[in-house]
């Protein structure tokens, strides 16, 4: 890409084709302006002062243990379950559906695949299983709304997974396999791929990959309200902060570690990670660099700490036949899980577009696709959706047993793609969720 000078960012004829701030080795996407004159955007047709709608969706692989997380009483009144607890901030912001599945999906683990498609279907060539799995929504949605940001849609997880469970799968029926290292992730977002070796030296040295743009930075400013310098100040210090993530785990590896054994070769926590995986996912949504994201919370790959307890698979935990020690662990472990999710939904919050925020203009799904882990079910499977301009503030007990994939149905129509039908459903929960 041309450098186009910023002095011509005031001219709305140029304007839409300055979309990122470029230096050595760096491409830095920036977020949404009302100081931008209405201008149409050429990589999505849109004005840029237009607000899009977005989809995240986030996919835990043992599921989420029922009696901490599934309210005793209905409607909106019901009494937040611990593992809620983290999420109170925004009761009024998320819906909680319980007793519904994908029917005729089973298989334990196996079935973990089929939450976003409703679909999981195994067969047997030769001697291997080789799964033919159907489009997950976050897929469906990418295919009509990300086909003209700089990513159709991103794949992330807190660590690296086993291929045959990823969350996300093409309409082929191929899994997209998701990326679970925030410096592959930060490089993918801020690196320009025309000059990589000058952001990959700054990093190495310590140094900033913003000091690259600093003098774009600074005409900018020049142009913008003072609510847009804040946005902007705001922007680069969230990837400050991120660069900085990633250079404690640089300086950590470097570092002799005497009696401290690593048996992984991996440095950051499970939970370190994910907070980093989560917010380059709201720093992409920020800048519309993609409109659809899957993030997944696998049960291995990085070290897990909370508290006292330090384990590297917590497989063991979800299995605990209502051993009371190990159904604590199991619950501190989840906890944290949603202490990561609340901290994305404020930084999603946050992040203001005119006079909304990203969180109203995204919908985030958290599900599973097993129930009780402990029996490998994959009924009743603990689902949240929060945000996307919805109806929210209600815990829905799905007592007629309606397909999961009604629910994705609702989300598409809040989306603005208009089906009857997606995989499974046999209905919709738009009379639940829609305005």
């Amino acid at each position: 890409m041309n450098k186009i000078p910023l002095v011509q960012c005031r001219d709305s004829k140029s304007l839409h084709r300055r979309q990122f701030l470029l230096g050595a080795g760096a491409m830095i996407g920036l977020p949404w302006l009302e100081s931008w004159p209405p201008a149409k955007n050429p990589l999505n047709g849109e004005h840029n002062n237009s607000s899009p709608k977005r989809l995240v969706c986030l996919g835990v692989d043992l599921g989420m243990y029922a009696d901490g997380w599934v309210p005793k009483e209905m409607g909106a009144n019901y009494t937040m379950p611990s593992l809620l607890e983290p999420l109170k901030e925004f009761r009024n912001h998320f819906t909680l559906l319980s007793k519904s599945d994908h029917p005729g999906v089973s298989g334990g683990h196996r079935g973990v695949a089929a939450l976003l498609s409703g679909v999981f279907n195994p067969v047997r060539i030769g001697g291997a299983e080789v799964i033919r799995n159907s489009v997950t929504i976050d897929q469906f949605v990418a295919n009509r709304i990300g086909s003209h940001n700089r990513y159709e849609s991103l794949q992330l997880s807190a660590t690296n997974i086993d291929p045959l469970r990823t969350l996300s799968w093409n309409e082929n029926g191929v899994p997209l396999i998701p990326c679970g290292n925030a410096t592959k992730v930060f490089k993918q977002l801020f690196v320009d791929d025309a000059n990589p070796q000058h952001a990959e030296q700054a990093l190495q040295d310590g140094k900033s990959i913003l000091d690259a743009v600093i003098e774009d930075t600074k005409e900018l400013n020049k142009h913008l309200a003072i609510s847009d310098k804040a946005r902007i100040d705001d922007y680069t210090t969230g990837i400050r902060e991120v660069e900085k993530r990633i250079e404690r785990q640089r300086l950590w590896a470097r570092t002799a570690k005497p009696g401290i054994p690593n048996p992984i070769g991996q440095i950051v926590t499970y939970h370190e990670n994910l907070d980093a995986i989560l917010e380059l996912a709201a720093l992409a949504l920020s800048t519309d660099s993609t409109r659809v994201i899957s993030v997944q919370l696998p049960n291995t790959g990085l070290p897990i700490q909370v508290g006292n307890l330090r384990v590297l698979d917590y497989h063991p935990q979800s299995h605990h036949g209502k051993d009371p020690k190990m159904v604590a662990e199991l619950v501190s472990i989840e906890t944290q899980h949603m202490k990561c999710v609340a901290k994305f939904l404020k930084r999603l919050q946050f992040i203001k577009e005119g006079d909304q925020n990203v969180l109203d203009r995204t919908q985030v799904l958290f599900g599973a696709g097993m129930g009780n882990a402990s029996s490998h079910s994959n009924r009743d499977l603990p689902i949240m959706l929060a945000g996307g301009g919805l109806k929210h503030g209600k815990h829905l007990s799905n007592t007629k047993k309606e397909p999961l994939c009604n629910l994705f149905v609702t989300m598409l129509h809040g989306l603005d793609i208009m089906v009857d039908k997606f995989s499974s459903s046999m209905g919709n929960f738009d009379h639940e969720l829609l305005s």
